[in-house]
């Protein structure tokens, strides 16, 4: 999505507000939205991998953000080099964004070494949440150029572990931090408490041609209240949906990282949705569909916060590190 020649990256509407002159940042179609649980909806609102990317001709741009609720960090970069981080209020609050120092050296980085992003490319990477209003974007700017960001994309969809809960920054949760380690871009499709299954997500994602493999974090938002059963049928239709879809591209389907169930001798659910998830890419039997154990991701517990569903930063860091690793040796192999 481009607007005031600035590309809206993993936004896919800006929705005027009767009480703010700013614009509400969607993550997912507007009418897919309405079809979703209310936890997606709230969710699809908070600009989780969401950046704003230009080209800046002139010597200075302005971009005026505002926060819901409580004040949240964005990130400025360039390429993919942090500049600084910005404090965004819950009144309109202008950053301003010009050339760094070095930045002729800067450029000729894709020389020295390879970088996913194009050092010239600036990114303003949006608070996970709250959400986010835009009111403007000011300068003399140009979108990005298709040589400028990575040829490759991964879109992760799970729950509020893949949104970016307990990050502090907007790059700091597993999904960013894994796109980093194999030099891709993303398209953050995570909703905190959202990550329901839902048949109009599995086909939203089918349809989506704009990606070239995947990770499907299935089940801890639906293991409370959900019975195994349907949520075996939920993911049957699920997987299948967008693996037959796209049988070309590489989906790699996680069960639940470790939480407090696993700590309970007595727990079956647990067991349960991990297998469901295990036998669903068995039977399916698709050549480039897997499993992946979450445990197997995050080993260290104290990698997860004190609430034991959550990683912590340092969590983030471990599943990103475990992840990255195995999606490049599997695709690669």
């Amino acid at each position: 999505m481009i607007t005031e020649n600035v590309e809206l990256h993993n936004i896919a509407e800006l929705v005027s507000l009767p009480d703010s002159d700013g614009k509400a940042i969607c993550r997912i179609p507007l009418d897919l939205r309405d079809k979703l649980n209310e936890r997606a909806q709230a969710c699809s609102m908070q600009a989780a991998g969401c950046e704003l990317r230009f080209n800046l001709v002139g010597d200075e741009a302005r971009v005026t953000l505002e926060m819901v609720e409580r004040p949240a960090i964005a990130e400025v970069y360039r390429g993919p080099f942090l500049i600084g981080w910005h404090v965004i209020n819950t009144a309109p609050t202008e950053i301003s964004i010009a050339k760094p120092e070095r930045h002729a050296l800067l450029a000729r980085m894709p020389q020295l070494q390879s970088v996913p992003f194009a050092p010239d490319l600036f990114r303003v990477a949006l608070p996970w949440r709250p959400p986010v209003r835009l009111h403007a974007i000011e300068g003399d700017l140009m979108p990005p150029r298709s040589d400028q960001v990575p040829d490759q994309r991964y879109l992760a969809y799970g729950s509020s572990i893949t949104h970016g809960n307990s990050s502090v920054g907007a790059t700091a949760g597993y999904a960013m931090r894994t796109a980093r380690r194999l030099g891709v871009d993303l398209v953050n499709l995570g909703f905190g408490g959202g990550a329901h299954c839902e048949p109009e997500m599995a086909d939203y994602i089918a349809a989506r041609a704009d990606w070239d493999f995947a990770t499907l974090e299935l089940g801890i938002n639906m293991v409370p209240w959900l019975e195994t059963a349907d949520f075996a049928e939920r993911v049957a239709y699920f997987i299948s949906t967008i693996a037959k879809a796209h049988p070309h591209k590489w989906i790699f389907c996680i069960d639940m990282f470790p939480f407090y169930m696993d700590f309970d001798p007595g727990a079956e659910r647990n067991h349960a949705y991990r297998a469901v998830v295990r036998e669903t890419v068995a039977e399916l039997a698709l050549p480039k569909l897997r499993h992946l154990d979450g445990r197997d991701l995050l080993r260290d517990v104290t990698g997860l916060c004190a609430d034991v569903v959550h990683p912590a930063p340092a969590g983030m860091g471990e599943i990103a590190a475990n992840l990255a690793t195995r999606l490049q040796r599997t695709m690669t192999s």
